[in-house]
C-alpha cells in the first residue's frame, strides 16, 4: 500500500469520527489539530485504520505520533512489513 493511499484512509477515518470535511484535516498538524478530534473519536479512527489496512497500531503510538502524517506514513510501514492482525 502506498503512502499517498494510506495518508487518504488515515485522513477519511479521522475526518469521519471527528464529523468534519476531509479537507479540514491538515496531515501537518497534530492528531489533536483535527477540528472536533476527542480521545474517543481518535480511537475509532485508529480501529478503522487498522481494519482497512490490516495492521494492528500499538497502543502508545497515538501519543507519540506528532502529525497524521506520520501516522499515515508509520500504518505505511506496518502494511508493507505485514504487520497484519
Amino acid at each position: 500500500m502506498s503512502v499517498t493511499a494510506t495518508l487518504d484512509i488515515v485522513v477519511r477515518a479521522l475526518a469521519a469520527q471527528a464529523g468534519v470535511a476531509e479537507s479540514s484535516v491538515d496531515p501537518d498538524k497534530p492528531l489533536s489539530a483535527v477540528p472536533g478530534i476527542e480521545s474517543v473519536k481518535a480511537l475509532r479512527a485508529i480501529t478503522e485504520i487498522e481494519d482497512e489496512c490490516d495492521v494492528v497500531i500499538p497502543d502508545d503510538f497515538l501519543f507519540e505520533t506528532a502529525t497524521v502524517r506520520e501516522l499515515a506514513d508509520f500504518v505505511a510501514e506496518l502494511a508493507r512489513e505485514g504487520s497484519t492482525i
